[in-house]
């Protein structure tokens, strides 16, 4: 059985994601088990990556890297640009990091997304996206989807989305890299998340996997 992976997706129900130890591989065939499909968040790249901090120049066009480099990232979802975003975001670090992840579930204080601002629903923005560029909500289908890095606001509502989750970073949790071996589950859908400052450590190494999931055992 997914023994590992289900324990870590049924615990991240409660408040949008979770922490356990285990391996990349055995997240891997444990997505496989459940018959989870894996994104690759970059065109023609692997659905396995692994994130480094980089300077400006060094980043890829339109991603958080390009505009922040090596300093704090702003909170988003993962595969922003898709059509289809991941469902599952899963980190892992194989040995520590003085750099912690950030979280911020939309539902913090147990507001649904309802409970957003009526402006985040429905601010327009251009989804850049190479030659597939569209236009599209931070929300859809009780769903978030948000990344400055290639999300360009088109009206004054996705304008007061920016400031607004601009003003959500203050009241983020922090996930700290305490412990080598450690995978950090995070629902996509509902949860935004950013990299600390990692100036101080050029050398961090973070590994990502993301999913879709299996909707018909859902």
């Amino acid at each position: 059985m997914a023994r590992i992976l289900e324990d870590l997706f049924q615990a991240s129900r409660a408040q949008g994601w979770a922490v356990g130890q285990a391996t990349m591989a055995q997240m891997g065939l444990d997505a496989a088990m459940l018959k989870w499909t894996e994104v690759p968040t970059r065109r023609g790249g692997p659905a396995l990556s692994t994130l480094r901090p980089v300077d400006q120049a060094e980043a890829e066009p339109n991603s958080l890297s390009a505009r922040y480099g090596k300093g704090a990232q702003p909170l988003h979802t993962d595969g922003a640009h898709l059509p289809h975003p991941p469902d599952v975001v899963i980190l892992s670090c194989d040995t520590t990091s003085t750099t912690p992840t950030r979280l911020w579930p939309r539902n913090r204080y147990g507001r649904a997304i309802g409970g957003l601002p009526q402006f985040v629903h429905h601010g327009v923005f251009l989804i850049s996206s190479g030659n597939d560029s569209f236009f599209a909500t931070a929300t859809e289908r009780g769903h978030l989807r948000y990344d400055p890095g290639c999300m360009i606001p088109c009206d004054a509502r996705a304008r007061q989305s920016v400031r607004y989750f601009e003003e959500r970073e203050s009241s983020a949790s922090e996930h700290q890299w305490s412990e080598p071996g450690q995978v950090l589950l995070i629902d996509n859908r509902r949860v935004l998340h950013a990299r600390a400052s990692a100036t101080h450590e050029p050398e961090r190494e973070i590994r990502r996997l993301s999913f879709h999931l299996n909707r018909e055992a859902s």
